[in-house]
């Protein structure tokens, strides 16, 4: 081998390492929907336990002339690759989800920095059984990979201001 191959080894070996151990540090936040609408398990609800058709939460259509939106942080996914990580801040209250819809590119990692204000709310992507629960002044990280290009809606579904309901939606460009 010659010295600028295992330069390169080394260095994709540390990368390796290195995300192994931002994923165990900086475990993403993954909860969960089961059947009793609590947290935890590998259960899931269906879209039909919860009153929707797969089209009221997930199409794969996406906006034209949408362009991605800018995180608070940004990075590259991994050395040499395309992909973003991109962090956003995002709040919850009772006018809803602000920022209310995010557009990124495929491939990318998304995390989400969500902050309760004035209550405790909850956030539920149906169509991926992504959800987690927020008190009021937390901050939870929810990070997942878009894996999917389409449009998804998001949402609070069990902590939402009484007769209301609290919609967003993650656009994920081709």
């Amino acid at each position: 081998m010659t010295r600028k191959q295992i330069v390169i080894l080394v260095a994709v070996g540390l990368f390796v390492v290195l995300g192994i151990v931002f994923g165990f540090v900086f475990k993403p936040t993954r909860e969960v929907i089961t059947p009793g609408g609590t947290t935890g398990g590998n259960a899931s609800v269906s879209l039909e336990e919860l009153g929707l058709e797969p089209g009221d939460v997930f199409t794969s259509e996406v906006p034209r002339n949408a362009k991605p939106t800018v995180p608070t942080e940004q990075s590259v996914a991994a050395p040499g690759a395309e992909e973003k990580f991109g962090i956003f801040d995002m709040t919850v209250s009772s006018a809803g989800f602000n920022p209310e819809n995010i557009t990124v590119n495929l491939g990318d990692v998304v995390q989400i920095k969500l902050t309760a204000q004035g209550g405790d709310y909850d956030f539920a992507v149906p169509y991926s059984g992504l959800y987690t629960e927020v008190k009021e002044r937390e901050t939870k990280q929810i990070t997942f990979g878009a894996t999917s290009a389409g449009t998804f809606v998001f949402m609070c579904r069990d902590f939402c201001p009484a007769g209301k309901t609290i919609t967003g939606s993650i656009i994920v460009l081709p």
